[in-house]
């Protein structure tokens, strides 16, 4: 199978060089732009399966490229943020975008990030797996008999408990907001605080123990359920 095709849209020349050659030397085909309207032109003409974005550039800035990605297309856009991380997440956040990495960052967390994405999205087991065992890391969910292990140790949860953790393990890297975690565990037809989430992530943090970590917090959005560190 070929590896997929990384599109880079960073206007600095040596910080798109260097990023460019880490995943190069994995393997991936990758196309690079210098500025939003040049990256615009490569993903019209290539099959691009993610976009590696950089929001401050001239003439057309990364938002207005995600804007317009996200017109025809909902492939995974990673945006590479120098600015305010609450401010850039919220806004990102109402454009559709998949994730986000602060700079300056490794660029070996960038590439560990695409790979943890891509195979998510393309592994038919996540988002829809009703039966069998779900498992991340040492966390373990046996689907059939609703059990949950941390490391070998049962723990008991919930319902809610159960079903808010499935989600986050079958959905990592991507930014949930508080609104469609509600929608998505609870139920669009149950009225609930949207605060009762963060006493629930607050649960599931203590039995996660030394994995709690892995809940991380979107400010001013909700969560984000990843084991990379950044």
């Amino acid at each position: 199978m070929d590896k997929p095709t990384i599109l880079i849209i960073e206007d600095e020349p040596t910080i798109n060089r260097i990023i460019s050659n880490y995943f190069l030397k994995e393997k991936y085909r990758v196309l690079s732009a210098l500025d939003g309207f040049k990256g615009l032109q490569l993903f019209s003409k290539n099959k691009v399966d993610l976009v590696c974005l950089d929001i401050m550039m001239p003439n057309i800035n990364g938002w207005d490229v995600a804007k317009t990605i996200r017109e025809t297309s909902n492939v995974p856009i990673i945006m590479m943020s120098a600015l305010s991380e609450e401010e850039d997440i919220l806004k990102g956040y109402s454009l559709k975008v998949d994730d986000y990495i602060t700079k300056p960052f490794n660029p070996k967390i960038l590439v560990a990030k695409v790979k943890n994405l891509l195979e998510r999205l393309n592994n038919p087991i996540y988002g829809n797996q009703t039966s069998g065992i779900l498992e991340v890391d040492g966390i373990k969910m046996d689907l059939d008999t609703h059990r949950t292990y941390i490391n070998t140790i049962e723990i008991d949860l919930s319902k809610t408990e159960y079903d808010l953790l499935k989600y986050f393990l079958e959905h990592q890297g991507k930014i949930c907001s508080r609104n469609l975690l509600l929608d998505e565990v609870w139920g669009i037809d149950v009225y609930v605080e949207d605060r009762i989430v963060d006493t629930y992530v607050k649960k599931l943090r203590k039995y996660l123990g030394t994995k709690s970590h892995y809940i991380k917090t979107v400010f001013g959005v909700g969560y984000r359920f990843e084991t990379i560190d950044e």
